[in-house]
């Protein structure tokens, strides 16, 4: 949908006209960029966008395969950074798509995602429990 706001005015001056048929600005070598000049390049751009999906889409058209989804089966584990006197902290990203099995539950999950430590919060761990029935264990 095309902007209906005046940019025209202080503190902008767009005077950015599709009639006027231009698609480019130049600027002064040797010289400061111009905030009107900026304005008039992103309206240019806003304006390409906009044709571009004026062509390829109708107004108010629903687009397939555009759903929004959520996945619930996602959790958070938080970890300490040591394991056994090993740092895992410096490769804690190479844990992404590993399987971890609890020593002591069995509980098995997929890695995700990770977080490193920040402050007091410690490691995470984005996994998927693979075990339905475990879905809030203590590893």
């Amino acid at each position: 949908m095309a902007q209906k706001t005046n940019l025209n005015v202080s503190p902008y001056y767009d005077d950015f006209d599709t009639s006027k048929n231009f698609h480019k600005v130049l600027y002064r070598p040797g010289f400061a960029v111009q905030a009107r000049e900026l304005t008039t390049q992103q309206s240019i751009l806003q304006n390409q966008v906009e044709e571009m999906g004026r062509n390829i889409f109708k107004e108010g058209a629903i687009i397939s395969g555009g759903e929004v989804g959520m996945d619930k089966q996602y959790y958070a584990v938080k970890v300490q950074g040591t394991f056994n006197t090993t740092d895992i902290t410096s490769n804690i990203s190479s844990y992404v798509d590993k399987v971890i099995t609890g020593a002591t539950s069995g509980v098995s999950a997929k890695v995700v995602g990770t977080a490193a430590a920040s402050g007091d919060d410690p490691i995470t761990l984005f996994v998927k429990y693979l075990n339905p029935d475990w879905n809030f264990c203590i590893f």
